[in-house]
């Protein structure tokens, strides 16, 4: 599975921050969270963006590896990416998206909560 959208920490106090941290999906126990791959923190929400580039559950896996993270077992962890990558497929760019636990595999769902509110363009006089 391939994606040209990731996500990118969103806080509502600062919608424009976090353009370069990318996110992943990581769990903590049972319970799923959003994984900064340069800031290596958690996220409760993120905003989807548009890459310009191809990229499957391999990259973002790669990308977690060089974060640092130290990762329990890897097949589940390729699961979950690829849940991961194949949910983001099901969004548009400049949602805002949470996590949400679920009971069965891949125990997790991505779920649009906003849109980016859409910056004005300026009118000439």
């Amino acid at each position: 599975m391939n994606t040209k959208k990731l996500l990118v920490p969103f806080d509502e106090s600062k919608p424009e921050s976090g353009k370069s941290d990318f996110l992943a999906v990581v769990f903590d126990g049972t319970n799923p969270f959003f994984f900064g791959l340069r800031s290596r923190r958690f996220f409760t929400s993120g905003r989807v963006v548009y890459l310009g580039r191809e990229i499957t559950e391999n990259d973002v896996f790669a990308k977690l590896v060089d974060s640092g993270r130290k990762i329990q077992d890897v097949d589940r962890t390729l699961k979950t990416l690829a849940a991961y990558v194949q949910q983001l497929g099901t969004f548009k760019i400049d949602n805002i998206l949470k996590i949400a636990p679920k009971d069965s595999e891949p125990f997790f769902e991505l779920v649009k909560v906003a849109e980016m509110p859409k910056i004005e363009a300026k009118k000439l006089p």
